[in-house]
């Protein structure tokens, strides 16, 4: 199947999941202790995949292309510099703590470009493979259930018309996916042999941002809950048995 017909898949899958957890506190709850596992799992998945399959893939192509591997450096370097400074300048009151509350226009814009870096980060994913896009897009499902399901949570207590809260979620889901679909049309399209190395290095630095800067801290600020750390473990060691039960082949 063409690789983009499979990533809009993946990515309506994606925004299934993200309205879900939106909806669900309208009918159930999540308690805040198993919310903050299911982070946690996907940070480690997320920082699993980073180092366990995008670098090394990132590397591999640039010396295929026959690029030292200090270019793979400069390139991740210089998107993971990209997103910093994107997101430094635009994320506003996201900045004090986690609160979510999309009420405000500097958290809203700060929200959306995190949004816009996840869709850029699942686009790096497919440029090493269809399986590794298939297993960050597991990841970024868990992770956006969890995040709608907080905004969704956080609403529950405004005076707002309840069907335009859920069509602003809806819309704030939608950031992710189309995101993503742009940058796989972008990264494609500059992915000419020899320099494919080169756009999946950048991409991957771009992933390494959202992972580390983005979903760790999510899954830590909480603070020292030892049952956090063995989650965050478990998604590592699940994303390490994945890489050597399956190794990923050209």
């Amino acid at each position: 199947m063409d690789s983009y017909v499979v990533f809009i898949v993946y990515a309506v899958i994606l925004l299934v999941c993200s309205m879900a957890g939106a909806y669900l506190p309208r009918i159930g709850h999540l308690g805040e202790k198993h919310a903050q596992l299911l982070i946690a799992l996907s940070a480690g998945i997320f920082l699993g995949l980073l180092f366990l399959m995008l670098l090394p893939e990132a590397l591999e192509e640039t010396e295929h292309g026959g690029f030292d591997a200090h270019y793979a450096m400069y390139a991740i370097l210089g998107g993971f510099a990209l997103i910093l400074v994107i997101d430094f300048f635009v994320r506003g009151d996201c900045a004090e703590g986690h609160s979510h509350n999309i009420a405000s226009f500097s958290s809203m814009a700060g929200l959306s470009v995190h949004a816009v870096c996840d869709g850029m980060a699942l686009a790096a994913t497919f440029l090493a493979g269809e399986e590794v896009g298939l297993i960050a897009t597991l990841g970024m499902c868990i992770h956006k259930f969890v995040v709608l399901f907080s905004l969704s949570s956080s609403m529950l207590v405004s005076h707002e018309d309840k069907s335009k809260v859920l069509k602003r979620l809806f819309g704030f889901s939608l950031i992710t996916p189309i995101a993503g679909i742009l940058f796989m049309l972008f990264f494609n399209g500059i992915e000419i042999d020899q320099y494919s190395g080169l756009p999946l290095s950048f991409a991957a630095g771009t992933f390494m941002y959202v992972a580390i800067a983005h979903m760790l801290p999510d899954a830590l600020h909480e603070g020292r809950d030892k049952k956090t750390i063995v989650m965050i473990i478990a998604g590592i060691l699940l994303m390490l048995a994945i890489s050597l039960l399956f190794p990923h082949h050209h």
